[in-house]
């Protein structure tokens, strides 16, 4: 009986798991992404508190997992971050702005999928960040900030990319040397207007 309890809990996990990777979302009203796959915070030596290319390069350039640029986890995955496995989890933000745990030289990585009907041109990502971070779209860089800061709306923008039809990989990554930290995403047209009609999916 015992054996069965645990393997149909086992099974309940698994489904709830993969409803969630399943599901779809839309942008808020801003075209702010709210549904993310987030690891737990990572901790980084105390160099990741100066908010410099100098010290932070190393944290920035870095997998923290193997092959994280070309990644595309899904909730529940887990991968090996130096000696410890850590797993993604799916989250529902609240507000534009994602608030991650607080903590002293840490980074947390955020992965999400922007679903496109069709191939979309001449669009830009527009992001805030607390403090410095990094930004891939579909193993690509394309935006890098090293600053100490408070997380607003809008803070840097991308140079302009293309959204192919089906899911692209958006991944960031996000230093905090201290104190609360968090970060916001968007696409805007050529007009500067949000990218809507797409939807957000935590599974590819």
């Amino acid at each position: 009986m015992k054996k069965y309890v645990a393997v149909m809990a086992f099974v309940a996990v698994m489904v709830v798991s993969s409803v969630a990777s399943a599901a779809t979302f839309k942008p808020d009203d801003e075209g702010f992404i709210r549904n993310w796959l987030l690891l737990e915070p990572i901790t980084l030596d105390e160099k990741a508190g100066s908010h410099d290319e100098d010290n932070q390069k190393d944290f920035i350039e870095k997998e923290q997992y193997a092959g994280l640029k070309a990644s595309a986890p899904k909730d529940g995955e887990k991968v090996k971050v130096g000696d410890k496995e850590m797993a993604f989890k799916a989250f529902q933000a609240d507000d534009s702005i994602i608030t991650f745990p607080e903590g002293d030289n840490t980074m947390n990585i955020a992965v999400t999928y922007i679903v496109a009907e069709a191939d979309m041109a001449d669009v830009k990502l527009k992001i805030g960040s607390d403090d410095s971070s990094v930004w891939y779209l579909n193993g690509k860089e394309i935006i890098k900030v090293y600053a100490g800061r408070g997380t607003e709306k809008d803070q840097d923008t991308s140079s302009t990319v293309s959204l192919a039809k089906g899911a692209n990989v958006l991944i960031c990554k996000v230093i905090n040397g201290g104190g609360p930290t968090g970060m916001c995403a968007r696409f805007v047209d050529k007009a500067d207007a949000a990218v809507k009609n797409v939807t957000i999916a935590l599974s590819k």
